[in-house]
């Protein structure tokens, strides 16, 4: 690995995105509180709020316009305490692990009244390219993006 490649995965590791959710009627059980398949929703958002605070030169959402997924290969969740509708969810991201092929974010979804954490949440993507069907290398992706 060059040391501009160095550079750019230590650079990509340091960086963290907050971005804030609020809970919606439609987002919870027949009990008042989020229903756990909805979680998957609020650490997207915090995937999408993360790249895009990160500095691309373009917005993520316009990749999959371009012919290019940011798919998910694994999710390992832990649920923690529970969410109601109203509630505003705090989804601190990073990216903990980056490999040739994938890479992996990590989520914490806390409660912003109290600050308890709801559930941490770590997720392995991939990159490919829709056209070939071949996985992108994650870090050239991100020197293309970043660049």
């Amino acid at each position: 690995m060059s040391n501009t490649s160095k550079q750019l995965e230590s650079r990509i590791l340091k960086h963290q995105d907050i971005t804030r959710v609020k809970v919606r009627f439609n987002d919870t059980d027949a009990m008042g509180i989020v229903h756990f398949k909805n979680y998957m929703v609020y650490f997207d958002d915090g995937f999408v709020s993360f790249m895009n605070s990160i500095g691309g030169n373009k917005p993520v959402e316009q990749f999959i316009h371009e012919g290019i997924a940011l798919g998910v290969k694994h999710v390992d969740i832990t649920y923690e305490n529970t969410a109601k509708f109203g509630d505003y969810i705090l989804v601190k991201t990073n990216i903990e692990k980056i490999g040739d092929k994938s890479f992996t974010f990590f989520h914490k979804l806390s409660r912003e009244s109290d600050g308890k954490i709801v559930a941490l949440v770590k997720v392995t993507r991939f990159i490919m390219d829709l056209k070939t069907k071949q996985l992108r290398n994650v870090v050239k992706f991100f020197e293309d993006f970043l660049n």
